[in-house]
């Protein structure tokens, strides 16, 4: 029910919409061709009556993708982290997002609830009035008299042959109205004045009779049913009010252009007949030779001063524009968006040269105590060991699109290598009074709970392409092939959607562990360099010792070990220039690292775009079939191709 509601106000909006396009432009067709014939601009606006009636009862609207494609906000999404759910389903297990919130729809569909009850109490009075004075018109043709005068009954009939009428209306003559009247387009009657009969020259008798029979000859009352629904119909729009007027308007001139074309009299006699039948109130459900106003009297005698025309090619031409541009419902849909360019080939690393390993210092012998000397001075302290250069931050690489609630789902069949990928709209635990599940082999498009997906596989043979249904609590399996065809398109574009972002995030998830191994790469290095300073802040208390041998030898009391520790303190001396070109190279294989972790940043960076490029695109493929899907329900329910599941 919530989604009939929902497609009956959409197309009560965009059938509005398009009333009013409609109708400004055959009004600005009017006003620039003042020459154009009163019966195309009959069918004109007759065709603004159609168009409104054909966008409430189409079920399948052209769709104009002009609409900006919808855009994702990245920033927003990412603070919003899918968590997996795991749940079993008769023997699989489907990962799927957590439900989107459903309480924010209570109060729209309140609201829609009561607005489309007060379209149906407008519906309704608006019936109730059209029916009332239906009931009036025929009581008036009942309190009429039959007319006996056969010289007007044969009048009648000639008249009426000469305009190709198979048989002439009823006539009767009635004191309620003071202009001649055709109502009624089941077994029409001609009524005609009681009072001014008398008075009136039998020519302008034979203009008004005339007239009456070009409205018949014409289907006027018959046509005039389609725009008269569409004032019902659309009640609270002016504008269909306004076609209404100008299409009855239109008929009237266009009847009045017939008479003075196919009569002998002259434009100046009908246009005096027009003045002297005035204005009369226009029957019900019938036409009237006068005018319901002063304004369309004036109208209609203005029209009677044109006497030239545009060419008949030309009104045709017009007539043709409308019916197939403006005719058919239209609706306007997001484009779209291009497809993105192939991700770049990814750049495989290059491979850092190795370590070198400080190497390791030879074990000194262990000297004889030496005695220190009693004046010695203070050593030197030593000095700052160098700091350890830290590995530059990699660009932080930006977060993927969130997926949109309307997303993929996997269901791996345990104990089988068949994997069925679920599209659409799968909740957890809300179960809405509609639900469909459209099966296409391994993939499904869907629009129900966890419980409905069960069912659905309970209802329907394994393997089968099916579409499955649930409107309240009766269940539907609809298996036409050529409905099930035309719908596999639209999901195969869904599916193959779907497939290329999962593509996207496996290469984002190689590039993420390329990342991690530099990262490692530059930890590792950097943990090299950092014991090669602590072995040259050991180098340097070597050093002390020796200058305190140094004093110790000057003083000449152990000779021998200061020679030792001498020579010793020389080859550290000449090891700290290799020392110097290791740290250097360290160095530099940190900054090549860091270089790559930026340029695997750049394209994660991306592969992100592209993402959300593709998951726009999902987003507008899948509204389409959903579309598709909720039409073909309908018109599967309509003509009995559902079966009823018992």
């Amino acid at each position: 029910m919530d989604t009939t509601m929902m497609e009956l106000l959409t197309r009560l909006a965009w059938t509005s919409v398009q009333s009013a396009v409609l109708v400004a432009l055959v009004w600005g067709v009017c006003r620039l061709l003042p020459r154009l014939p009163a019966a195309t601009r009959c069918r004109l606006w007759w065709l603004v009556a159609l168009q409104a009636v054909l966008g409430l009862v189409w079920s399948s609207p052209l769709e104009l993708a002009v609409l900006p494609a919808p855009g994702i906000d990245t920033a927003t999404m990412a603070a919003q982290p899918m968590v997996p759910v795991q749940m079993e389903l008769t023997g699989a297990m489907v990962d799927v997002a957590p439900p989107a919130a459903t309480t924010a729809l209570v109060p729209t569909l309140s609201w829609q609830t009561a607005l489309l009850a007060l379209w149906a109490a407008g519906v309704l009075v608006m019936l109730l009035h059209s029916l009332r004075a239906y009931r009036q018109s025929r009581a008036l043709v009942r309190s009429a008299a039959a007319c006996t005068d056969s010289n007007l009954q044969q009048a009648l009939q000639l008249a009426a042959e000469a305009h190709g009428l198979a048989r002439p209306p009823q006539l009767k003559i009635s004191a309620q109205i003071t202009s001649p009247q055709l109502i009624g387009p089941w077994n029409p009657v001609l009524l005609l004045p009681a009072r001014e009969l008398p008075a009136m020259a039998a020519d302008d008798l034979d203009m008004a009779l005339t007239h009456e029979l070009v409205h018949l000859q014409r289907r006027d009352l018959w046509w005039g049913l389609l725009p008269a629904l569409a004032q019902h119909l659309l009640f609270f729009h002016p504008l269909i009010h306004l076609a209404a007027r100008e299409y009855a308007l239109a008929r009237e001139e266009a009847c009045d252009s017939a008479v003075v074309a196919g009569h002998g009299h002259c434009r100046h006699d009908y246009g005096r007949l027009l003045v002297q039948l005035g204005v009369a109130p226009r029957p019900a459900v019938g036409v009237a030779s006068a005018s319901p106003n002063f304004r369309s009297l004036k109208r209609r005698l203005l029209t009677l001063q044109q006497t030239g025309s545009l060419p008949r090619a030309v009104s045709v031409a017009v007539t043709a524009v409308f019916v197939l541009v403006g005719v058919a419902p239209l609706r306007l849909v997001a484009a779209v968006p291009p497809v993105p360019p192939a991700p770049p080939a990814l750049a495989a690393a290059p491979a850092l040269p190795p370590v070198p390993t400080a190497p390791k210092a030879p074990a000194a012998p262990t000297p004889a105590p030496i005695p220190r000397p009693a004046a010695a001075p203070r050593p030197a302290a030593a000095p700052a060991a160098p700091a350890v250069p830290s590995a530059p931050a990699a660009p932080r690489a930006p977060a993927a699109p969130h997926p949109d609630p309307v997303g993929s789902t996997q269901v791996n069949h345990t104990g089988s290598s068949t994997t069925l990928v679920t599209h659409g709209r799968l909740d957890l635990s809300h179960q809405s009074s509609q639900a469909y599940v459209l099966r296409m082999g391994e993939d499904n498009f869907v629009d129900a709970s966890m419980a409905d997906l069960k069912q659905s596989q309970r209802d329907t043979g394994k393997g089968e392409s099916v579409l499955w249904v649930r409107r309240g609590n009766e269940r539907y399996v609809i298996r036409d092939p050529a409905l099930i065809r035309s719908l596999s398109q639209s999901q195969k574009e869904v599916a193959a959607l779907g497939r290329a972002q999962g593509e996207l995030g496996e290469q984002q998830g190689r590039l993420g562990e390329q990342q991690g191994r530099l990262g490692e790469r530059i930890s590792t290095i950097a943990q090299q360099v950092s014991l090669d300073a602590l072995a040259a802040s050991r180098e340097v208390m070597a050093a002390d010792a020796a200058e305190m041998a140094n004093q110790a030898a000057r003083s000449g009391r152990s000779t021998v070990d200061a020679a030792a520790v001498a020579r010793r303190a020389s080859g550290q001396a000449r090891q700290q220039p290799a020392q110097a070109r290791d740290d250097q190279a360290r160095q530099q294989q940190i900054e090549q690292a860091a270089a790559q972790q930026a340029q695997l940043a750049l394209q994660q960076e991306g592969l992100a775009r592209q993402q959300e490029a593709l998951a726009a695109r999902q987003s507008v493929a899948s509204a389409k079939v959903a579309r598709d899907v909720r039409s073909a329900i309908d018109q599967a329910l309509a003509n009995g191709t559902a079966q009823r599941v018992r």
